[in-house]
């Protein structure tokens, strides 16, 4: 089993060593990246060719690895190595290095099992349409994490014998997240909060304007610490109108209080 040792420095790519490789091997030989910090951050994809009308890829596991598709080595002579990146909307590419295929016991075109490069590409793409909705709804679901881990190791077992698979398992998670991302959009909608409102009793009412105020509102109020000594000595209600609430206090409170609303729509 060959493994090829290759350094990126920025976009440079080096190859450290020339182990034997044979064409027709399968699942056998593999590709060990070290990134400088330059790659921080970025879903990364090992490039294979012998000629560039059949592009290999192999998106590299956690610890920079792939293992080389036979396509790229199916027949004896010159391989091209590379690799690129991608975080959000930005992509990196690295120079190419060759490698020497020696002519194996067998060889020739039909042991492809690798998914073309039109599909693997429609992956990539799909991938960043699952990253970019997740990046605007990461803090309102939790959910989010526990799906991208999932999308990650499939998309790190892309040896991808079964395309179709991939591709059913992705759109899964694809809906999924749509549906979390809707729910997401709906508590949004429905949950206000009006953070660093005054209170100011007045004759023990105090009138707050703001137009997320519905007559069907349910309003909490929470007083920071401070008013919270003084607010605890009384009982306050709050009712809410069209356009504005009203907090109603059991005694009279003659101090400007702090309080965050929170808002909760139907």
């Amino acid at each position: 089993m060959a493994q090829i040792e290759i350094i990126l420095e920025k976009q440079l790519l080096t190859i450290q060593n020339r182990e034997v490789i044979s064409s027709g091997d399968m699942n056998y030989d593999s590709c060990k990246f070290d990134f400088d910090e330059a790659w921080a951050g970025y879903i990364k994809t090992a490039v294979f060719y012998q000629d560039k009308g059949n592009v290999q890829y192999a998106v590299l596991d956690s610890n920079d690895m792939c293992m080389i598709p036979a396509a790229a080595m199916a027949r004896a002579g010159r391989m091209y190595v590379g690799v690129f990146g991608i975080k959000g909307t930005a992509v990196v590419t690295s120079t190419v290095e060759t490698v020497d295929i020696r002519e194996g016991a067998i060889s020739g075109g039909n042991v492809s099992t690798e998914p073309t490069d039109d599909v693997f590409l429609a992956i990539i793409a799909q991938y960043q349409r699952i990253a970019s909705m997740m990046a605007q709804y990461e803090t309102t679901a939790k959910q989010f994490t526990t799906l991208m881990a999932e999308q990650n190791e499939i998309l790190e077992t892309l040896g991808a014998f079964d395309v179709v698979d991939i591709m059913d398992r992705l759109n899964l998670i694809e809906e999924k997240i749509n549906n979390y991302t809707n729910l997401a959009e709906d508590i949004m909608g429905r949950e206000i909060v009006i953070r660093n409102v005054p209170i100011k009793f007045i004759n023990k009412i105090c009138r707050v304007e703001n137009e997320a105020f519905t007559e069907a509102s349910l309003c909490d109020v929470y007083f920071d610490e401070f008013s919270y000594e003084i607010a605890a000595k009384a009982l306050i209600l709050p009712v809410s109108y069209q356009g504005y609430m009203e907090l109603t206090s059991s005694i009279d409170i003659q101090e400007t209080l702090t309080a965050n609303i929170l808002v909760r729509r139907h």
